[in-house]
């Protein structure tokens, strides 16, 4: 049986994950689906940080007895998962990212969104939302990853897990071009592209499970 940790995105819920759990569960997963920090279910704080996701994941880890997991992230989940990858290699089998937001290396380099309507759109829903999520979680992620991270671009070469980078295409509003700077980036990493904008396991459901069972499934 393999344990597999699935992190939602911002503004988003475990709930999010529920038509895909019984695909996995065929692949032989037992599947864990933890509300992230400033959600629904989660603890809520003044500020959010982007190493208190990730602490915040591996204390679940601790708490739910898992040793070693395959973790998943959708968007903010994807990018925790690469930092819990990336903190504690030896706890993560196989890594799936899926429309992470690439964040800049320096100043010299891109960002991870084509423009700001992205950024205002999730803000203006989360104060829409506030009871599903903290508004004040989209100021602070954000704003750090809107700003060089060169400590987790080193950082990636601590990760050891086979790695999946599913990107959305041209539908999405995030910079499509970044996904190459990643994968160079992760040793032992693929690239799938599915032309199905940001929100690739809810609206393309099918081909995300199938690009996935061939990920799980591969030695």
């Amino acid at each position: 049986m393999t344990e597999l940790m699935c992190l939602h995105a911002a503004a988003s819920s475990p709930e999010t994950w529920d038509p895909l759990v019984p695909g996995l569960a065929d692949l032989g997963c037992r599947v864990h689906c933890p509300p992230l920090l400033g959600h629904r279910g989660a603890e809520r704080r003044r500020e959010y940080p982007l190493t208190a996701f990730r602490d915040d994941v591996l204390r679940e880890l601790d708490q739910r007895g898992l040793e070693r997991v395959t973790l998943v992230g959708h968007s903010l989940g994807a990018f925790v998962a690469s930092m819990v990858a990336a903190a504690r290699p030896e706890r993560v089998i196989r890594l799936v990212l899926e429309e992470m937001p690439v964040p800049p290396k320096d100043s010299g380099d891109g960002a991870a969104s084509r423009g700001r309507a992205g950024g205002l759109a999730m803000r203006a829903f989360a104060l829409l939302n506030r009871e599903r999520c903290d508004p004040a979680l989209f100021r602070s992620v954000i704003a750090e990853l809107r700003e060089p991270q060169a400590r987790w671009w080193d950082d990636l070469s601590a990760v050891t897990a086979d790695t999946l980078i599913l990107a959305g295409g041209e539908k999405s509003h995030l910079d499509q071009s970044r996904y190459d700077l990643l994968a160079r980036a992760v040793p032992g990493s693929a690239t799938v592209t599915i032309p199905a904008g940001h929100r690739i396991h809810r609206r393309a459901p099918e081909r995300w499970l199938a690009a996935v069972s061939g990920f799980l499934g591969s030695p």
